[in-house]
């Protein structure tokens, strides 16, 4: 049997050339390319920072929902609410409950879950414990707090809702909030004063970086896997 033989034709001078010549043309395109970037990255990262953000006229409503998800701001914030008369009915989606909270009240140490800890902080800040509801959850996350807080808002056929909820969740809170309400419903999304994030500054600070870098997963969670992270007890109900 006759071997099979290859010829290696010897590449031509002009080929080489001009290799030779694109590899420092392809390095220097790439170099203008990060250039740009690095120099654009405050613009970018600025416009990252306020697609987050959503952050309503402040008027009077039917009722206030307090988030879970920055327990003590948003609370504190109701409350000042409260006192100058932008609502009377305070509402607190129930927070799922931890195993480890009874552990912690079977060791006997004082500790607060996170709902108990919300209506605490209302009532010692002169909000009565009659304007403040805790409407039966659990719920685990934004879009849990939103589900049960427009199920309310339907059920007691509400004509204006306050969310209360951490700056970088506002722009969804306020999306996801007016899908499931009836189009009449005024829908006003705030966070509190005491929220100390910015658009223009995130990424010097390392929790707020996590909670963009977090809060474009919930994104993608919310408005493309149909909330696929939807808590297991709600997904029961």
């Amino acid at each position: 049997m006759e071997g099979r033989t290859t010829s290696l034709t010897p590449k031509s001078p002009a080929v080489s050339r001009r290799r030779g010549v694109r590899a420092p043309i392809v390095a220097l395109a790439l170099a203008l390319v990060l250039a740009t970037l690095w120099l654009g990255r405050r613009p970018l990262l600025i416009a990252m920072g306020s697609a987050l953000l959503a952050e309503d006229a402040l008027t009077p409503v039917d009722v206030i929902v307090v988030s879970n998800a920055a327990a003590r701001i948003d609370a504190l914030e109701a409350a000042r609410l409260y006192r100058e008369g932008v609502s009377r009915r305070l509402i607190i989606p129930e927070w799922v409950v931890d195993p480890l909270d009874a552990e912690m009240r079977r060791l006997g140490v004082p500790y607060l879950d996170t709902t108990s800890l919300v209506r605490t902080i209302l009532e010692r800040s002169g909000v009565p414990a009659a304007a403040i509801t805790v409407v039966p959850g659990p719920v685990e996350g934004t879009d849990d707090e939103v589900a049960v807080a427009a199920e309310y808002v339907r059920t007691e056929e509400l004509q204006s809702v306050l969310y209360l909820v951490p700056r970088t969740h506002s722009a969804r809170a306020r999306w996801l909030l007016r899908r499931l309400l009836p189009a009449p419903t005024r829908v006003v999304v705030r966070s509190g004063r005491l929220d100390g994030y910015t658009a223009d500054g995130w990424w010097r600070s390392r929790d707020h970086s996590r909670d963009v870098m977090s809060e474009y997963l919930r994104w993608l969670n919310s408005a493309l896997l149909g909330d696929a992270w939807r808590s297991a007890r709600r997904a029961d109900r």
